[in-house]
């Protein structure tokens, strides 16, 4: 089924349980992608002869990295450049079964922003060291962790 990248920058807002995938070739995912989004190139989905296999080369770990389980009701869009693979992902998709599966064409039609992987994972070390400043001051500890055990810090246990 078709949606447009409107209607997808609704759903990320408003759905914490779709999952959005870009279907383009790592290198092209690398280069810039919609946040949020997972990949899995579309010769990986349409290799697979059964739903069950397409979960578990691809789409089980892109919902696990959004903190989801994938389920029959996840709501699933497809992207890539220009329409046409995410278009024969989706065909395919639907030929195993899959019911909630979206295609949402190129990702030229996409207004919001778009992120590198290195700048995802530049955000993600940040994240976490704000969050280990932010325990490091609630604790005390220079290191960041609490004390549910024996460290070399010289402080009790808790």
């Amino acid at each position: 089924m078709k949606i447009d990248m409107a209607e997808v920058e609704d759903l990320l807002g408003e759905d914490p349980h779709m999952l959005l995938v870009d279907v383009r070739t790592r290198a092209e995912f690398d280069e810039g992608h919609i946040p949020g989004a997972g990949n899995m190139a579309v010769d990986d989905i349409c290799d697979c002869l059964y739903d069950e296999a397409i979960a578990e080369r691809g789409l089980d770990g892109i919902a696990h990295a959004r903190g989801m389980e994938l389920s029959d009701a996840s709501v699933i869009v497809l992207y890539c450049r220009s329409g046409q693979r995410s278009a024969r992902a989706v065909e395919h998709m639907e030929a195993l079964g899959y019911m909630n599966v979206y295609d949402a064409g190129g990702i030229g039609g996409w207004h919001g922003e778009v992120v590198t992987s290195a700048q995802e994972r530049a955000e993600k070390l940040l994240k976490a060291d704000k969050a280990a400043v932010a325990a490091a001051r609630k604790t005390g500890h220079a290191r960041g962790h609490g004390h549910d055990r024996a460290c070399s810090c010289g402080h009790a246990e808790d």
